[in-house]
């Protein structure tokens, strides 16, 4: 009979196989260049950058391991495949916070992309004060095959803090973190609103601008 150590072991194995996952880099791949391709087109027709920044990531099959432990998830890559959202991630960073509402409408709009699942961290941000809109999406790969993918979109500045907090709390373990959760938070609230300001002042600029070139 196999014993715990064994079966993990093996998952650990199975998920590091390329044949699992050269499907999810194409699928991340894919992805990347239909974002290149929308903030190409966008940042023409604004007349300012769309997207700023853009990379992936395929979880580590250690990490899959131990989401579906904490889970409680039986281990088997097949269950992996089906419950976890996140084996491929892409992270989209935008400079305002309705790029990243205007992203996910235009992805909407593509039909090789079916969008099965959002999370919306912005408005209701988590406990931790964690911002981020998480849309899960599938994509087709290997012509037939489709895979999922966890896309992250956030401003600059919720980039900055969602960094800063994986680093030293979530990748770092429990020396006594929870010292630094409110400073955390009221930080979270903070780039909330200077996203908003920021948001705010871009308009009165392009609304100044606008008003210029109908007078000049």
């Amino acid at each position: 009979m196999d014993t715990a150590k064994e079966r993990y072991q093996g998952f650990l194995e199975q998920m590091g196989e390329d044949s699992f996952l050269l499907p999810y880099k194409e699928a991340c791949q894919r992805i990347q260049r239909k974002l290149e391709e929308i903030n190409a087109a966008y940042s023409k027709q604004l007349g300012r950058t769309f997207i700023s920044q853009i990379t992936f990531r395929i979880k580590t099959p250690e990490s899959c391991l131990n989401k579906m432990l904490k889970k409680k998830y039986h281990i088997e890559k097949e269950a992996a495949q089906e419950r976890l959202n996140d084996i491929s991630g892409v992270r989209v960073v935008c400079n305002f916070l309705d790029d990243i509402y205007k992203l996910v409408e235009i992805l909407k709009e593509d039909e090789e992309v079916e969008i099965v699942k959002t999370k919306d961290y912005v408005k209701k941000p988590k406990a931790s004060g964690y911002q981020s809109l998480h849309v899960i999406v599938l994509i087709p790969v290997q012509d037939v095959l489709k895979k999922k993918v966890e896309i992250q979109i956030r401003t600059q500045a919720m980039n900055f803090w969602a960094v800063v907090e994986h680093h030293f709390v979530y990748k770092k373990g429990n020396y006594g973190k929870n010292e630094f959760e409110k400073d955390l938070k009221e930080c979270a609230k903070a780039i909330y609103k200077i996203d908003k300001k920021m948001l705010l002042l871009r308009e009165r600029m392009e609304s100044a601008q606008m008003t210029e070139q109908r007078t000049g």
